[in-house]
């Protein structure tokens, strides 16, 4: 892992978290039947699923669950993947493509499944999820998505420029689409949530533990930690955005953007008043976006990519800042409290991957800025490939990014240039004939 510090860093969801789990460091050699690297919602899924299926497992978390990208996030629970289902049903064929969409369509459910279950206190809403639009090429973008969506069941609506003023209380976009299947939590508190409910259910996770070290050992494998190891038949490495050298090539599997986010202090009284009334969360269908939404106690809450992509988490946010008074001008005597940032993965062709690194190996990660929802189906589908089950998801050898190093270079191309098309593009005013 880049940092294995077990402090998490300062941000609006680790002021207002609910308390985290015991989850004392691995010390000596022990036993399982699955060892899981990483603690956030990919592994924490996978343990919870594996124990309840009665499987022994034991998680190598670097800080603490949740320390990562899943409690860092925006906390909007996204539906789908960042392709259409009629792209899925291109990649994967008709067969496995009809499986594909109905898991990612059911993701949301999931979640939100998980939290009614176990009793999760993470400030969860369901209102839908919105994709803004301006202009032609997001306009087109909408419209697919609502055509793709509708044709697969789900429960999704375009409103136009005046039906998006009244749902939102901004007069920003021209269009936007609704997904009623998403929602919102406090991150941090799911994470949290989900690693209760896996050590009740029997798993092991170990904080402040990180694996050094993935070695073949008679027919299964030995995970290494600083001050102990784990044997185990299977390995499954969650580390998303936050991958390293543990496994060769495993890290440019994926191409990882730093997203920050800004929140306000609670707004009252006139500050508070026409924004976002339904509580929605926000998204957009531009090249470079930002997402938005309230959380609990009322406070504005933006993201968005940093301005060189991989910009540290201390960047300057004052550009979310000014989107934010543009896109509701009652912003402008708001005080901003919190600022923070994280990894998001992407892959190269926009999908998620879960690969078979080698026998007893499996890895999931690339989540393409849904990895609420994804992440926590992915290790859903970890467990069940574990167990030697039937998944959804298509598992496929290690997937390496072309030209990995020069990824940064790449990134903030596509930031400089998407940008400026998303401007110019915004420009055009209408309805895609």
């Amino acid at each position: 892992m880049p940092d294995s510090s077990p402090t998490l860093p300062p941000s609006l969801w680790a002021a207002t978290a609910e308390p985290a789990p015991d989850c004392p460091p691995l010390a000596g050699s022990e036993e399982a039947e699955v060892a899981v690297v990483g603690g956030g919602f990919t592994g924490l899924s996978a343990a919870l699923h594996l124990a309840e299926a009665g499987t022994s497992v034991r998680l190598l978390e670097a800080a603490e669950p949740g320390w990562g990208a899943s409690g860092r996030n925006g906390g909007q629970v996204n539906p789908g993947w960042k392709i259409l289902p009629s792209a899925i049903r291109e990649r994967y064929g008709a067969d496995r493509g009809e499986r594909v969409i109905r898991m990612a369509g059911s993701t949301c459910d999931l979640v939100f499944d998980l939290i009614e279950r176990h009793g999760i206190a993470c400030d969860a809403i369901r209102p839908g999820l919105v994709f803004g639009a301006n202009g032609r090429r997001a306009l087109g973008v909408i419209d697919d998505w609502v055509r793709d969506w509708s044709a697969a069941g789900a429960d999704v609506e375009r409103l136009d420029r005046q039906g998006s003023a009244d749902l939102l209380g901004t007069e920003t976009y021209d269009a936007v689409f609704l997904d009623r299947r998403g929602g919102n939590i406090q991150p941090l508190s799911y994470a949290r949530g989900l690693a209760r409910a896996a050590q009740a259910a029997g798993a092991h996770l170990h904080g402040a533990s990180p694996a050094i070290a993935v070695e073949k050992q008679g027919a299964g494998w030995r995970v290494r930690s600083r001050a102990g190891e784990v044997r185990a038949r299977w390995v499954l490495l969650c580390t998303n955005g936050y991958s390293d050298a543990l496994w060769p090539g495993l890290a440019q599997a994926v191409v990882p953007v730093m997203s920050l986010v800004a929140a306000t202090k609670p707004l009252s009284g006139n500050l508070r008043e026409g924004i976002l009334p339904a509580r929605n969360a926000v998204t957009e269908a531009k090249r470079v976006i930002v997402y938005y939404r309230l959380d609990a106690a009322d406070r504005f809450v933006i993201g968005g990519r940093g301005r060189l992509g991989l910009a540290d988490e201390g960047s300057d946010l004052a550009h979310l800042e000014r989107v934010a008074v543009r896109y509701f001008p009652q912003l402008e005597g708001a005080e901003w409290e919190f600022n923070w940032g994280g990894l998001v993965a992407m892959t190269r062709r926009k999908t998620p991957l879960m690969m078979r690194l080698a026998p007893g190996v499996l890895a999931g990660l690339g989540f393409n800025g849904r990895g609420v929802a994804m992440g926590t189906m992915m290790g859903k589908q970890l467990a069940a490939a574990v167990r030697g089950e039937e998944v959804d998801m298509p598992l496929q050898a290690l997937e390496r990014w072309p030209l990995h190093a020069f990824r940064q270079l790449g990134v903030t191309g596509r930031i400089i240039l998407g940008g400026w098309l998303d401007r110019l593009e915004a420009g055009w005013r209408g309805t895609r004939s």
